[in-house]
């Protein structure tokens, strides 16, 4: 890895670089002429470079649910004209048959609790029924929500679609949203998506990666918990994934999603957190793209954001996760 993550300066000006590239070439006007509010991208989102060249997207949503479909759609058709990308149809955890050999029915928080923070689970009346301890050892069973688990099942359908493939895929949930303050203060953008996607793909191709993480909250190089840092300076654009969370959007290559599947046998964790212990257990090449302004003490980073996390979900988080649902409702064991 080369370049410091904390030369800002360097890296606008790269992708300022990157962004004139792409930029359409027209005709000065005289300044009445041209005087008019232009949007905050411009139209066209700005024309990908080879490493984008051909990517496809898969945009998952609920059949039920055309209204996130259609502002997903508007937006990328808006920002993102370039992206070619298709409605994926999600299985519905509430009516959808699943599988049990390909997502299990429970899971054990023991993994995640390495990264997570669980406290005392209490019953209504105040009486503790598992510790923050028994979380850690010997782990606490949940079933899984009618959403996590349409949720897993819905990527690992993805999974065998990339995996019978030859090139990488963008998966999108449809809360992907592209515009947002960035962590330098600037407004997020089709246009400024499209820069940093170019240059983080590059750098993945080169690592022959298996994912990229375009949002992210979590642990990876610059922020490890477990494993050991390399010493040197950090490459400003991606950087190797420990335990992240979020599966909004990220890139999948054929080779990542056969190993995926050849682990999810059944798959036993809500999908991100199958995703980032393979990645813990160095059986998953995945890397997270850094925005500018990016840096180790960064927890939530990358070139999008979800639209309404903690507001219209149609997941509830078995265990409560940071959305505040109710940690008890889905005990195995109560």
């Amino acid at each position: 890895d080369v370049g410091d993550p904390r030369t800002s300066g360097a890296e606008q000006l790269v992708e300022q670089v990157f962004l004139g590239a792409m930029a359409p070439k027209v005709a000065k006007k005289p300044a009445a002429a041209g005087a008019r509010g232009r949007s905050r991208s411009a139209p066209g989102g700005g024309k990908p470079g080879k490493a984008l060249e051909g990517l496809s997207a898969l945009v998952l949503g609920l059949e039920r649910r055309p209204d996130r479909w259609q502002r997903c759609e508007d937006m990328l058709n808006k920002e993102v004209p370039w992206l070619k990308h298709e409605f994926f149809r999600a299985t519905d955890g509430k009516s959808d048959t699943i599988p049990d050999d390909e997502v299990a029915k429970t899971w054990n928080t023991k993994c995640n609790n390495f990264y997570g923070a669980y406290e005392d689970v209490l019953d209504k009346d105040g009486k503790i029924l598992y510790t923050a301890a028994q979380f850690a050892d010997p782990g606490v069973d949940y079933e899984f929500s009618p959403g996590e688990r349409g949720c897993a099942h819905s990527h690992y359908r993805m999974w065998q679609k990339i995996a019978e493939g030859d090139s990488p895929v963008l998966i999108l949930e449809d809360d992907v949203q592209l515009i947002f303050k960035r962590t330098t203060g600037r407004q997020a953008t089709g246009r400024t998506f499209t820069a940093r996607f170019e240059l983080g793909m590059e750098e993945a191709i080169k690592r022959k990666a298996e994912v990229l993480y375009l949002g992210w909250s979590g642990h990876r190089a610059g922020n490890y918990k477990h494993h050991v840092p390399v010493r040197g300076r950090k490459n400003p654009l991606i950087r190797k994934a420990e335990y992240v969370w979020t599966t909004v959007a990220y890139v999948l290559w054929p080779a990542g999603a056969k190993k995926l599947l050849a682990a999810a046998k059944p798959m036993d964790q809500p999908v991100d957190n199958f995703m980032a212990w393979e990645c813990r257990e160095n059986r998953l090449d995945a890397y997270v793209l850094m925005d500018v302004g990016d840096d180790d003490d960064t927890w939530s980073g990358g070139i999008v954001t979800q639209l309404d996390f903690n507001g219209d979900s149609d997941i509830k988080k078995s265990d409560g996760g940071d959305q505040g649902d109710d940690p008890t409702e889905f005990l195995a064991q109560k």
